[in-house]
């Protein structure tokens, strides 16, 4: 296994789904006075929880990836990764984790842990819930509260974030929900649940529909707080690229869940990113 393999494995380039709505955090709480030591630290810190939360559901999940057609080539479910290893990974990924954490303040680092049970308790709902999807997308969305808690150590009382949260959480959710359709025989097979299998293909279409259209009603409502040209300007791209991922979704066509997954999700955060970052840095917020 090389280091390609891993990269593989992490699906790293996930990172970059929650990665921006992270530094918007940190962004608002440093209001345009950069501290970039720690904006570096946040981003060792939320690659290694990604990849932690990754791995963990790698391996609690690897018994129904096995008879999945789609998942064949995992290095997990191929072999080219034993399960002990898995485990050392994602040892090494939380260490990680709780050591950029530990750099960043005594806070961030007293309430890392729960960070780490979100990760392992996030995959066993599969079995309990269809809304899992939510829980998943606030497990990620809290990374925007620890990227403002990264810069300052206090319980935040700006409601700015709390939306910026609540948006990409269920933006997150809501995109999940449409990821899950080629899997839908599979999951049925183990009893797994999730929108799409207790609700319907068509009816879990509706639903994700229903969630992003809060998610820009959040994003929405934060350009009340923003006061700035650019954050309106930014909305108008991101509201495209949503209609834009349900409307190319064919569920009988997993190339284009593929397409709508990472040609829309890819921009949106970095465009929400520039428009926080502009907005503040001109006079906004």
């Amino acid at each position: 296994m090389n280091a390609r393999d891993v990269i593989d494995y992490i699906k790293l380039e996930h990172t970059v789904f929650d990665l921006p709505f992270v530094f918007s955090g940190a962004v608002l709480a440093s209001h345009g006075s950069y501290n970039y030591l720690k904006l570096l630290l946040i981003l060792v810190a939320t690659t290694s929880a990604r990849a932690t939360a990754m791995s963990v559901n790698r391996i609690e999940g690897v018994r129904y990836d096995r008879i999945n057609p789609r998942k064949k080539d995992w290095l997990l479910v191929s072999g080219k990764l034993s399960t002990r290893k898995a485990i050392i990974l994602t040892v090494v990924f939380g260490l990680i984790f709780e050591l950029s954490a530990y750099f960043l303040n005594t806070f961030v680092l007293m309430l890392s842990p729960i960070v780490l049970v979100l990760f392992i308790t996030d995959p066993l709902l599969k079995r309990i819930t269809p809304w899992r999807h939510i829980y998943m997308g606030l497990t990620i969305g809290v990374g925007v509260l620890a990227g403002y808690l990264a810069i300052v150590p206090a319980f935040p009382s700006t409601l700015p974030l709390y939306l910026i949260f609540a948006g990409s959480s269920l933006w997150i959710a809501g995109f999940d929900m449409i990821y899950t359709i080629p899997d839908v025989d599979t999951d049925k097979v183990f009893g797994l649940r999730t929108v799409m299998t207790d609700f319907g293909i068509r009816k879990g279409l509706i639903l994700s529909d229903i969630i992003h259209g809060i998610t820009f009603a959040f994003f929405l409502a934060l350009a009340l707080y923003m006061r700035s040209i650019f954050y309106d300007i930014a909305l108008i791209p991101i509201l495209g690229l949503i209609i834009y991922q349900h409307y190319i979704v064919k569920p009988d066509d997993p190339r284009s869940i593929k397409v709508s997954f990472r040609n829309s999700n890819t921009f949106i955060g970095f465009i929400f990113l520039a428009g926080v970052i502009l907005s503040i840095a001109f006079g906004g917020y």
